[in-house]
């Protein structure tokens, strides 16, 4: 039942939704970030979600079946290199296109650029260790969060608790899973943390 209860958070709080998640706040944070026109708002979450979540599930799915990995939670570093630059292609992807809506702020910009920094780091590093990626994704919403708090004054420090208890729980998840190390997941969530803020 534990293991059950631990992947079901670990697909809740999946890393290729954050993105997502973290734009869908920015257009609801009451700041400045959120007066963005209806219909320009409903076109970035539909290219946000398509290229940051259904396009890397459907490379994870054409990876397993062609054998070039052996499951999809990536258990071995050696497997994690090809989908992690893969991921970090379409994220780029996303970024430049998103650039080219003048509607958007700097900061909406700037949000879609922290998690190919973050990609980016923890391919750096996957050699030596395979920092949690689940964690990278919650330390980004994180870091994103202290941000607009701090500079925008956004009245998000509910969702910012939230937020820090997700990470508890899916730090305790990839734990249960054996997954990760404390370390592991320390690396990813700073790693996250820092991309964005």
């Amino acid at each position: 039942m534990e293991k059950f209860f631990a992947k079901f958070f670990s697909a809740l709080f999946h890393p290729l939704l954050m993105t997502s998640v973290g734009l869908l706040i920015l257009f609801n944070s009451g700041t400045s970030l959120a007066v963005v026109q209806p219909e320009v708002k409903k076109v970035s979450m539909i290219v946000v979600f398509l290229f940051t979540c259904v396009f890397p599930i459907g490379l994870m799915v054409m990876l397993y079946l062609t054998k070039m990995i052996k499951d999809f939670e990536l258990s071995e570093k050696r497997e994690r290199t090809l989908p992690l630059a893969l991921t970090i292609i379409l994220l780029l992807f996303t970024f430049f296109v998103m650039k080219g809506i003048p509607q958007l702020e700097r900061a909406h910009i700037s949000f879609l650029l922290s998690p190919v920094v973050g990609m980016i780091l923890i391919l750096a590093v996957n050699r030596y260790m395979k920092p949690s990626v689940h964690m990278l994704g919650l330390g980004g919403l994180m870091g994103m969060l202290l941000v607009i708090i701090v500079f925008f004054r956004a009245p998000l420090q509910p969702v910012f608790v939230m937020i820090v208890l997700a990470a508890g729980i899916t730090g305790s998840a990839r734990l249960i899973l054996k997954l990760h190390t404390p370390k592991e997941l320390l690396v990813g969530l700073l790693t996250g943390v820092l991309a964005t803020s």
